[in-house]
């Protein structure tokens, strides 16, 4: 299962969610905020409950999600080496380029694949990092890898 989420942004992010057209509808499941629900997927819902979210980060095979710090986190908790698509404010996705900011950083650092253009997605999913093991230990190294790329 690949899971896509899109956050809780008031501005729709249809640029994410038009290039899931192309992929095994069968095996989405999307959270697709104020946008346009994805035609086709197997699941999908504007809004999720955190623990549903956090279900959904467990038990995904792939994980692809907008640069929000939550949905990050979330996904490399899991082990997940989240693919990544920043909303960009140059495309109205956004009010600034945090995103893209926080994407580049955490993509230097190898902690995510960062996704620049929407088209590119099929073929970063075929070749997904495979998932880590992640001891409970090191899940807060991961939060202060966040914060470090946040404080720049």
């Amino acid at each position: 299962m690949i899971f896509v989420t899109v956050g809780t942004h008031h501005q729709p992010f249809e640029r994410l969610l038009k290039s899931l057209a192309p992929l095994d509808a069968e095996d989405l499941v999307v959270q697709y905020g104020t946008g346009s629900p994805p035609a086709g997927v197997s699941r999908a819902e504007a809004f999720m409950a955190f623990d549903e979210m956090l279900s959904h980060f467990r038990e995904a095979d792939a994980v692809v999600t907008h640069a929000g710090v939550g949905s990050i986190l979330s996904a490399t908790r899991e082990g997940h080496v989240p693919l990544v698509v920043p909303r960009r404010h140059e495309l109205g996705e956004h009010v600034d380029d945090h995103q893209s900011e926080l994407t580049r950083a955490l993509s230097d650092r190898g902690s995510v694949v960062a996704i620049w253009e929407v088209g590119e997605l099929a073929a970063a999913l075929a070749a997904v990092p495979e998932r880590r093991h992640v001891p409970v230990e090191s899940r807060d190294a991961l939060a202060a890898a966040v914060g470090a790329a946040l404080s720049g």
